[in-house]
């Protein structure tokens, strides 16, 4: 392991280039290995590390802070993982590499990838973030996932980026698959409205087509009278998982 992070150490002269903020060459040196890409410009990978919280007590605007970045990077990984899914299951139809796409680029799997590199060790906070546990928060790591790969694509390029999203995130795709397979998107729903106070959805028929030995259903989630999400399937039950899981990936986006 030392031997692969000593390749990402800077040379003399590039040490003399590197940014002000980069304290700690060794720590970074690590990160640059867990995320399969050694930074030319380090200071896009510190801005990618950067909270809104860090910029708000340095008097920085929001160009100082990672969310650019996070746009940026959730455009590309969106833009991966589609291209990956459409080479590797070619008879999947539309519907399907949807929902799969939907699962892999969700905050529950950068949350997931963000923790298991230590993401959060290396974010830049205020110190109120700092008190109340950001460096664990799934919506802060989560993020900040979005912005390094919005940084990778800007200092490497479509193909580091590319080599970058495969290690983290599609290498593993069966096993994401394999253990969100048997979920009960429902269930998952139910608990969310009620731990927040909102009872319980309200799943509603939209549409139902075909014939009677081939018919499909549209069903509606509704909370509070808001349609959540939509689901379709070859029956009832089907449609209801489809569109509680539809609801739960617009709540983690």
């Amino acid at each position: 392991m030392q031997k692969f992070f000593s390749k990402f150490k800077l040379s003399g002269k590039e040490k003399r280039r590197k940014s002000p903020d980069f304290e700690n060459e060794e720590k970074f040196a690590q990160l640059y290995g867990a995320l399969h890409h050694r930074f030319n410009n380090p200071d896009i990978l510190i801005l990618a590390l950067k909270h809104r919280s860090f910029s708000a007590i340095n008097h920085g605007s929001h160009a100082n802070t990672n969310e650019r970045l996070e746009f940026l990077g959730d455009a590309i990984l969106g833009l991966i993982v589609t291209e990956y899914l459409y080479k590797k299951y070619p008879n999947q139809p539309e519907g399907r590499l949807t929902e799969i796409k939907s699962l892999v680029v969700s905050r529950k799997i950068l949350t997931q990838v963000a923790r298991k590199i230590n993401l959060g060790e290396y974010l830049y906070l205020g110190a109120g973030e700092e008190k109340s546990g950001g460096r664990n928060r799934s919506s802060i790591i989560s993020d900040a996932m979005e912005a390094v790969f919005g940084a990778i694509y800007l200092d490497g390029g479509y193909q580091a980026i590319k080599n970058a999203i495969d290690a983290l995130i599609l290498s593993n795709l069966d096993d994401i698959l394999l253990h969100y397979s048997n979920k009960n998107f429902k269930s998952q729903l139910l608990e969310y409205t009620q731990a927040h106070g909102l009872g319980a959805p309200e799943y509603l028929v939209e549409e139902e087509t075909g014939p009677e030995h081939d018919k499909s259903f549209q069903i509606s989630v509704n909370v509070k009278g808001e349609v959540w999400g939509v689901g379709q399937g070859k029956n009832k039950k089907q449609a209801e998982q489809q569109a509680a899981r539809d609801a739960l990936n617009k709540i983690e986006h």
